[in-house]
């Protein structure tokens, strides 16, 4: 498992879902940074 192109997918899934209006930037945030401690990414990218 590639964790840093797994986490790029989730950036973009939670994009994608904050543009729909269903997470605040500030909701995604925060499941954007547990998702990178639970899976140990060490390439951060922001929302």
């Amino acid at each position: 498992m590639n964790t840093r192109i797994d986490y790029c997918g989730v950036i973009v899934l939670l994009r994608g879902l904050m543009e729909q209006g269903l997470f605040t930037r500030n909701e995604a945030e925060k499941i954007a940074r547990r998702i990178a401690a639970e899976t140990k990414a060490d390439l951060i990218i922001s929302l």
